[in-house]
């Protein structure tokens, strides 16, 4: 793995419950677990392994005055709300950002690391980043989950984000990732972010590797997803 490694999708949704277990059903997928740092900040989530190293995440709000109580009202539902990006140091890409006009909605520690979050409306979405110096680690490492029997995917290999002018938002990604895009493509170590022309700007699609024959696509809580 190479830096920076996009680690974990996540999703917002009015019911953890009820759209970790579609997640899980439809995908083939173990049990996930909870961060109980969200619970304190009014959120409810399911964190759901994917394969070896990747996560897709779903957080509903606990209370009706929380931020993603009024992001699900404004689009009218669930949809792709946050990725989670680990660098090996965080402050380069704080200061790129900054320097490219991007705000920080957060900057704070959680458990033992440094996290900064770039504002959504900057970005696109919420974009976390994880100050992790070790490729080979992440926060859930030590947290077991049991493999599951049959599962239809086996890893995340990208997301699309969606915007009026993709070319601004490739560029201003290339910017804080300190990169290039090439043919509306971002690198974020095996996994991609790609920017297409759409209506609003928002995470509308998941790229997912199905190990056996891909399924046909399809669309859950708002956000597409294909296979390969």
């Amino acid at each position: 793995m190479t830096f920076p490694i996009l680690r974990q999708v996540v999703l917002g949704a009015e019911d953890a419950a009820v759209t970790g277990k579609q997640l899980r059903e439809t995908f083939g997928l173990a049990p996930g677990f909870a961060d109980p740092l969200l619970d304190d900040i009014g959120m409810a989530d399911e964190t759901i392994r994917v394969g070896s190293e990747a996560h897709l995440e779903v957080v509903a709000p606990l209370r009706a005055d929380v931020s993603i109580a009024n992001w699900l009202r404004k689009g009218g539902g669930g949809g792709g709300y946050a990725l989670s990006i680990q660098v090996p140091l965080v402050q380069p890409y704080v200061d790129r950002a900054l320097a490219d006009g991007v705000r920080l909605a957060a900057d704070l520690e959680a458990y033992g690391h440094r996290i900064v979050q770039l504002h959504p409306r900057d970005m696109g979405l919420l974009v976390e980043l994880d100050e992790i110096a070790d490729p080979s680690v992440w926060f859930w490492d030590d947290i077991p989950v049991v493999a599951p029997p049959n599962p239809v995917i086996d890893d995340i290999r990208g997301v699309t984000l969606h915007s009026p002018d993709p070319a601004a938002q490739a560029r201003r990604w290339g910017a804080v990732f300190g990169t290039g895009t090439v043919d509306g493509v971002l690198r974020l170590g095996t996994r991609t972010v790609r920017f297409a022309e759409g209506p609003r700007t928002m995470l509308t699609g998941v790229e997912l590797r199905a190990p056996g024959p891909a399924p046909e696509p399809l669309e859950l809580n708002g956000v597409r997803f294909t296979f390969r």
